[in-house]
């Protein structure tokens, strides 16, 4: 009978090194999910913000943001945010670089006086510029060559 006793104290010594050992490795599972996606985050939409809100919202969210381009937006005025990479929305570990595109505004340039031109010289300096033309008018002027500029607005 005395078999008995030892091979009971020897399963429960084995059920309980399974028991650690079980415990162990959710502990390490466990570990690794917070290590791994503990750090992540979701990227904000920035789209329309100011520069200085867009870093405060990803400093937030412990994003690291730059200005990597600027263009001109006839949307958006200056200093606003016109795109993001990544996207909003990608989820991405703390401390990534984010990237945003920077409006300049509206282009503007200096309209040209093409008064006593060629009509087609004109227009085309005013397409050279990036500008259209809205509508033109013919009408007869004593002074001034057929198909020539005799006023403009603006």
């Amino acid at each position: 009978m005395a078999p008995a006793p030892v091979m009971i104290r020897f399963f429960r010594l084995v059920l309980a090194v399974m028991v650690l050992a079980i415990v162990a490795l959710l502990s390490a599972v466990t570990t690794m999910h917070f290590a791994i996606h503990g750090a992540e985050v979701q990227v904000p939409d920035l789209a329309g913000l100011t520069i200085a809100e867009a870093v405060r919202k990803t400093a937030n969210e412990g994003l690291n943001l730059s200005v990597d381009n600027k263009y001109y937006s006839a949307d958006l005025p200056a200093g606003r945010v016109l795109s993001q990479s990544p996207a909003p929305g990608t989820v991405v570990r703390r401390e990534w670089r984010m990237r945003v595109t920077e409006s300049l505004g509206p282009q503007r340039v200096t309209i040209p006086d093409v008064v006593g031109q060629p009509e087609r010289v004109a227009a085309i300096e005013a397409r050279r510029l990036g500008l259209e033309l809205e509508e033109t008018s013919q009408m007869p002027w004593t002074t001034a060559p057929p198909g020539t500029v005799i006023a403009q607005n603006p």
